[in-house]
């Protein structure tokens, strides 16, 4: 699964169905229409154009309940734009 390198989140989807967390809030909040990128295990979410801005998402998704890095994770990077990167 593709992940962002301009501050992308990636969400355990096992996390999500655990603590029954429903994304569309936070998606609304920050205006993402779709997933950047899925898997059956993993959502990939952003880009986020500024640490700011994921900051703010990583905080909507603590307040849903999930757990930094057990739960969710920012990546961030500084990469060319030939260079892209997956999770799996």
């Amino acid at each position: 699964m593709k992940v962002s390198r301009d501050f992308g989140i990636v969400v355990r989807r096992a996390a999500l169905a655990a603590k029954e967390v429903d994304l569309s809030t936070v998606m609304a909040e920050f205006k993402l229409r779709t997933y950047f990128d899925e898997s059956n295990s993993l959502i990939s979410l952003g880009p986020f154009f500024g640490g700011d801005a994921a900051d703010e998402c990583l905080r909507s998704l603590k307040r849903l309940g999930l757990t930094y890095i057990d739960d969710c994770f920012i990546f961030d990077g500084f990469v060319p734009d030939w260079c892209s990167f997956e999770v799996f």
